[in-house]
């Protein structure tokens, strides 16, 4: 669960540091080139549960011992993962896919370390966090924290006796309950404790005649009848008081050990930090493995060019036919916008869709869908693609797209990537011919940014011999 928040993290907040990106492909490149202590590393994971949600419980007071026993053995799993992480980093694979060795680059020498050494130096071992719950806390401890149950035999003297005391009395009770049964010649005498009356000795209806007359009548029944002795009381008290004393005394303990616990607070979340970005991490080598994705290039440059690019959902939701890939070249000093016309299900809005998850994976620090990729640093990524309306504001279709344009029109700068798919299509046909024209004039002067722009306005092709960076393209199909 950290990893999965954390990777939403990422998807929602793509770096803009080339150099960033690239110490994520860097980890990225050694767990691939490792791929045994990949699969372990993933699988030690699972035992880690969720550390972020069981310290988040536990620092505001809500968390019980079974929180406490989840952190220690989550704690106890990360001497194995420091080592696989040591692994990784050590050993080369000759059978992994092809890197860019720039990736593999030595830092800096007064740079940040390696990510992958950076994250397992953050997985601080905690021993006396590990061996203090361990030797406070039962193995199978209860839920309630007020009910008992909970601190290990051994780790108080003062509870151990109360412990003790407890016991005793009911061994005294159980010896009570023989020898009152011989002195008396019933064989049906029972003591019994409810929470109203306590501790009593019952006495069905056929036996009364043989009631001891030191024995005071506390409740009548129905078939029996209820008395208690001025020794049973006395015991009872003892029995009572210290179970009562010994609850209070363990949840009194129970807080102490929560509160040494979380003097650690700041170590144990960074830990958690740790563990959430070295799953997605892992996770990421692990799809590119399965999926056959690259390391893309990454660069401070204004150029989008990807070969052979993959949908990456798409392709696995396919099922018989494999899915199609296309190329991608976009430049800055060349062709910077292309238009791209084709029949209806020909596979245009894959194809703009698929570019702009290609650069937010890269920037994400994932590997790619692609047989290779060199994408500049993207820095707002904009897209008008699909229809829908907005009745509650009163807003057309039409009015939907065209406010959306305006605003990327707006706030696409040179480093912007914008797919646009039909812009106009919701109006006339020469009104809307004339609003794409205008946009494409608009993003090729002003916002001179990338841009993908689907149309089946033909004539926009014309825009050619009028704009130097703007290209044509076309679906190839088969009827």
């Amino acid at each position: 669960p950290m990893g999965a928040r954390r990777l939403r993290d990422w998807l929602t907040q793509p770096l803009s540091s080339v150099e960033a990106i690239r110490r994520r492909q860097t980890a990225l490149g050694q767990f691939l080139h490792n791929s045994p202590a990949l699969d372990r590393f993933r699988e030690s994971l699972k035992e880690i549960r969720d550390l972020e949600r069981t310290i988040s419980r536990l620092s505001i007071g809500s968390g019980n011992a079974r929180d406490l026993v989840q952190l220690s053995g989550a704690l106890g799993q990360l001497p194995m993962l420091r080592g696989m992480i040591a692994e990784v980093q050590r050993a080369i694979d000759p059978v992994a896919p092809p890197l860019s060795e720039e990736i593999f680059d030595d830092a800096e020498p007064d740079g940040p370390p390696p990510l992958l050494s950076e994250l397992g130096g953050q997985l601080h071992e905690l021993p006396e966090v590990t061996c203090l719950i361990s030797r406070a806390i039962a193995d199978e401890p209860p839920m309630t924290i007020k009910d008992g149950g909970i601190i290990r035999e051994g780790f108080d003297p003062a509870l151990d006796e109360l412990r003790r005391g407890a016991t005793e009395g009911k061994d005294w009770i159980a010896q009570l309950q023989k020898e009152e049964s011989e002195k008396t010649g019933i064989t049906s005498l029972k003591v019994r404790f409810n929470s109203v009356f306590g501790y009593f000795i019952e006495v069905t209806k056929t036996n009364l005649d043989k009631v001891p007359e030191h024995y005071t009548r506390k409740q009548t029944m129905t078939n029996a009848e209820r008395f208690i002795t001025p020794e049973l009381k006395e015991m009872e008290g003892k029995i009572l008081g210290s179970e009562e004393r010994s609850q209070k005394l363990e949840y009194e303990l129970f807080q102490r050990v929560r509160e040494q616990v979380l003097l650690s607070l700041r170590q144990i979340q960074q830990i958690a930090s740790a563990l959430a970005q070295l799953d997605v991490l892992a996770g990421f080598a692990e799809v590119a493995r399965l999926r056959g994705y690259v390391c893309p290039e990454v660069r401070d440059e204004g150029m989008l060019q990807i070969d052979e690019g993959r949908h990456p959902v798409l392709e696995q939701a396919l099922i018989g036919e494999p899915f199609v890939p296309n190329d991608t070249q976009l430049e800055s000093d060349a062709q910077q916008i292309a238009v791209i016309t084709g029949p209806n299900m020909a596979g245009k809005s894959p194809f703009l869709r698929q570019n702009a998850l290609i650069a937010v994976m890269a920037q994400m620090g994932s590997f790619v869908p692609a047989a290779s990729a060199h994408i500049g640093v993207i820095d707002k990524l904009f897209s008008r693609v699909g229809a829908a309306d907005d009745l509650a504001r009163g807003r057309s279709t039409f009015m939907v797209e065209m406010v959306e344009t305006a605003a990327i029109l707006n706030q696409a700068g040179p480093r912007a990537l914008v797919i646009l798919d039909e812009i106009g299509r919701g109006t006339a046909t020469f009104d809307g011919l004339s609003i794409a024209w205008a946009v494409i004039e608009h993003l090729h002067e002003e916002n001179r940014c990338r841009a993908l722009f689907a149309t089946h306005y033909h004539e926009l092709t014309a825009l050619t011999s009028r704009l130097d960076a703007l290209g044509c393209h076309t679906m190839k199909v088969k009827e």
